[in-house]
């Protein structure tokens, strides 16, 4: 882990002056680590995974001190073809514009094994819709036991906007919003055989319970290859 983290900031301080070489030692670091999770065995993926550790997954993200450090924004997915049994992808598709989304839908199917699965949560347009146009309040000003607000934003339409365009994670921000049939499209052109709407803890993923989150306002679409 601390040759990992070496590994990140030499990346980050070469990368103003040379992107290249940045690029090429951030791709040897990648199948290094990569190498290392398949040879034990780890056949589960979770992109985008923040700081969260899941026992059995490799998790991806632009963050260091993640399993494997990548840059989903202009990076595929560094397995190769059917090599992955199930990959989840909770509360991020929304960071990524919908022509990036299909071409990270189109990589998923291509890692994913035979009759392999495929697990979004993201924040549900719909839902939030209606909750915008019923305005209400109760949901848009929780607050946080700290006294923070849940929500970004001043005002109710600040709130809902804020799904759109908002929630910045350094650089990212949210840059698409999906209803079930938007996000199905995706997965249904990338060519899965089936693709359903699923419940919180409704799934073919075990102990999927340690992945889903916030059923007030995400839905869970899973699809098979």
């Amino acid at each position: 882990m601390i040759a990992a983290r070496l590994i990140s900031r030499v990346v980050s301080c070469v990368r103003p002056v040379m992107p290249g070489l940045a690029d090429f030692i951030s791709a040897l670091e990648q199948r290094r680590r990569v190498r290392k999770f398949l040879s034990q065995g780890f056949r589960r993926v979770n992109l985008c995974c923040g700081l969260q550790r899941v026992p059995g997954y490799i998790g991806l993200d632009v963050l260091p001190r993640v399993d494997v450090e990548i840059d989903l924004s202009r990076e595929n997915l560094p397995f190769g073809d059917g090599s992955m049994e199930t990959i989840v992808w909770m509360s991020a598709i929304n960071y990524f514009s919908h022509g990036r989304a299909q071409e990270l839908v189109h990589e998923i199917f291509r890692v994913l094994q035979a009759d392999g699965v495929c697990r979004v949560g993201v924040q549900d347009m719909r839902w939030l819709a209606e909750r915008y146009v019923n305005e209400d309040r109760e949901f848009f000003f929780q607050t946080l036991p700290s006294g923070q607000d849940r929500f970004e934003g001043k005002t109710i339409g600040d709130k809902f906007a804020a799904w759109f365009y908002g929630y910045a994670v350094g650089a990212n921000h949210c840059r698409y919003a999906y209803d079930f049939d938007s996000l199905a499209n995706l997965f249904q052109t990338a060519g899965f055989r089936r693709v359903e709407r699923k419940a919180l803890g409704e799934s073919r993923i075990p102990d999927i319970q340690f992945l889903d989150n916030r059923p007030d306002q995400m839905f869970y679409l899973e699809a098979v290859k």
